[in-house]
């Protein structure tokens, strides 16, 4: 089978962050076919050990997770040098929650339900956005 991946997710690393294992499992498969290297997380404890280990260049950070705030997460990793530039795109079934996104250091959001096009197109540009800005650091 022969694939055309894009310049920015080719061997770009995503962390989903997720309690569905069912939408963890498909976003995974989708993303893997689309040439991302791909790890999952249900919690922010699995997710710190998996930034150590994989070095992601995109986190795709659910805000409602079983007793965690996605947002909260999300400004955790804003204050510490190590993850301050990680790109995290925010996603919930919540417009009311997203609207704030930027407040709590998200690069952008998607609303649930989502499409899978839909998903890589805002992964895509969010990834050249922050190469972007990495590169102007």
């Amino acid at each position: 089978m022969i694939y055309l991946y894009s310049q920015n997710c080719f061997m770009s690393k995503i962390v989903i962050v997720d309690d569905s294992m069912d939408l963890l499992d498909v976003l995974k498969f989708f993303l893997e076919e689309k040439g991302y290297e791909v790890e999952t997380a249900t919690k922010e404890q699995d997710l710190i050990s998996l930034i150590k280990s994989f070095s992601p260049d995109l986190i795709l950070l659910d805000i409602y997770l079983h007793g965690e705030d996605g947002r909260e997460i999300c400004k955790e990793l804003r204050r510490h040098e190590e993850t301050k530039y990680l790109c995290i795109l925010m996603f919930s079934a919540s417009t009311k929650a997203l609207a704030n996104y930027k407040e709590y250091g998200a690069d952008d959001f998607i609303e649930k339900p989502f499409g899978l096009i839909e998903i890589v197109d805002k992964i895509e540009s969010i990834l050249e956005t922050c190469k972007d800005y990495r590169q102007h650091q």
